[in-house]
């Protein structure tokens, strides 16, 4: 059984359900690899395997450590995740979560009946109305996940 080549990116933000969280998808994408203010530090994930497997996802690490800070996965019901690690951050990545449910006005569990990773957040973009209401988050996420 050989390796397979991995879908194109575009392929996973065509996942996402409405017009504008493609295009929300396309931004952020777009955001972290030339306006955030530590994009020459990003790193695509995506033609990575995991057990010989393509991933599922367009991941993003930081070149400083081999973490996965964002995906857009096409698991969950399609959806953006934010890592910012089970060892440190779990407690963390439970306010993000409720806070950035707040923001939406739309809590995400309501979406998802599988047990949401210690150390993750998730978010609908069909719900997020522009970059803006998410980049801190994004943000936070890439600097959490470079602590040791």
């Amino acid at each position: 059984m050989g390796r397979h080549k991995g879908q194109p990116r575009q392929y996973y933000f065509n996942l996402f359900k409405t017009p504008e969280a493609k295009t929300l998808a396309e931004q952020i994408d777009y955001y972290l690899y030339h306006q955030s203010p530590y994009k020459d530090d990003v790193e695509d994930y995506h033609e990575r395997y995991n057990n010989g497997i393509h991933t599922d996802c367009v991941g993003y690490i930081s070149k400083k450590g081999s973490y996965k800070f964002a995906t857009m996965t096409s698991a969950r019901g399609v959806c953006f995740v934010l890592h910012l690690g089970k060892k440190l951050h779990t407690e963390t990545a439970k306010v993000m979560q409720k806070e950035i449910d707040e923001l939406l006005g739309f809590p995400y569990k309501s979406t998802d009946r599988i047990k949401l990773t210690p150390g993750e957040v998730y978010i609908r973009l069909e719900k997020v109305s522009s970059l803006e209401q998410i980049k801190a988050y994004i943000d936070k996420a890439y600097e959490l996940r470079l602590q040791k």
